[in-house]
């Protein structure tokens, strides 16, 4: 009797054993399971503070939004985007407009493309949220401030597994903020000169949220559109004006965008308007470059606006800074090709 009952036990602490093994060795595969999704997934954040979980880095990749196609150029992803047209995606995007999407978002033709991520511009928000009610991968991309465009290479480099290429355009990036900032971060109001932007229209500029009015202030200028002073316009994004604004804020200088003005700086030059307005008088209004890709807005050439605009408005601080040696400097990093050698010139 009492041998029964040690058979009973011990065939009782073979069971129990057992299946403390069992549930250690399933916690053990979940755990490794659970290890493997975690460590496998790419985490990244848009522009609007969304986070985007991607299994692997993105494969075929939609655009709908010119400023996402500079960024995938820069990074060396090109050859991932799909769903633009084939002779725009040929042409290396700084000799070229850059790369458009269709015309209009078509969400059942991104589908068709069974593109893994889809990059659109953050304003548009409701765009954000009918794609992604779609269960499709969609970056909002906010690029309007210096940090803001540096987080969307971040990001996007992750996204596209070019880490290496995003690391080296924010080394670039931070060390030339930093270069500048310590000489105009110093000026007082009255040493930074006014500065008037041109949009699409003569009268038509940028205001206090947006990239090029950031630019103007690291360059060490003044965005004649931003004021304290309530009898002027303190604009936000693109507004109109009158020719008697441009008069009131007596510009020391005039910038003109090339990709859509629609005057030239001869004939604000001739304009008996402006004859009395100080950049008129001085001779500083010019073409802001360049001539293979727009460095005013937010893409990541635009740090070589800034160097150009700070030569522009301080050549005395920025004696040693040579915009097109830095230039050539940048493109070699980013594309294999020096600017000079593609053609690019600065004025």
């Amino acid at each position: 009797m009492k041998m029964a009952k040690t058979r009973s036990n011990y065939r009782c602490g073979l069971i129990v054993v057992f299946l403390i093994i069992s549930m250690l060795f399933s916690s053990v595969c979940v755990a490794a399971q659970d290890s493997k999704e975690s460590t496998g997934d790419i985490i990244i954040v848009d522009g609007l503070g969304r986070e985007i979980r991607l299994h692997e880095p993105a494969q075929r990749v939609y655009i709908s939004y010119g400023i996402a196609g500079t960024m995938v150029y820069a990074l060396g992803a090109q050859d991932k985007l799909v769903g633009i047209d084939p002779e725009t995606k040929k042409k290396a995007v700084y000799v070229a407009w850059p790369p458009r999407g269709r015309s209009e978002f078509n969400i059942e033709e991104v589908i068709a493309l069974d593109a893994d991520l889809i990059l659109v511009p953050g304003r548009n928000r409701e765009l954000v949220e009918n794609i992604e009610a779609h269960g499709l991968n969609v970056f909002g991309i906010v690029a309007e401030d210096l940090d803001q465009l540096k987080s969307s290479m971040t990001n996007l480099g992750k996204a596209f597994g070019k880490d290496d290429r995003a690391e080296q355009f924010a080394t670039y990036y931070d060390d030339m903020v930093g270069k500048l900032e310590s000489k105009t971060g110093k000026l007082s109001p009255e040493e930074r000169p006014g500065v008037y932007l041109v949009g699409s229209s003569l009268l038509t500029t940028c205001g206090k949220d947006m990239y090029q009015h950031y630019l103007i202030d690291l360059a060490g200028g003044r965005n004649v559109a931003v004021s304290d002073d309530k009898a002027l316009i303190s604009g936000q994004g693109w507004f109109e004006i009158s020719p008697e604004q441009i008069v009131k804020w007596n510009p020391d200088i005039i910038v003109l965008v090339q990709y859509a003005a629609d005057t030239t700086p001869e004939q604000i030059l001739s304009d008996k308007r402006f004859a009395g307005v100080n950049a008129v008088k001085e001779g500083q209004v010019f073409w802001f470059p360049s001539n293979l890709i727009p460095w005013d807005y937010p893409s990541p050439q635009a740090i070589l606006g800034i160097e150009w605009m700070a030569k522009k408005l301080h050549p005395d601080l920025f004696v040693n800074l040579d915009v097109a040696s830095e230039a050539d400097e940048f493109f070699y990093m980013l594309y294999g090709r020096t600017y000079s050698e593609l053609g690019g010139v600065l004025d």
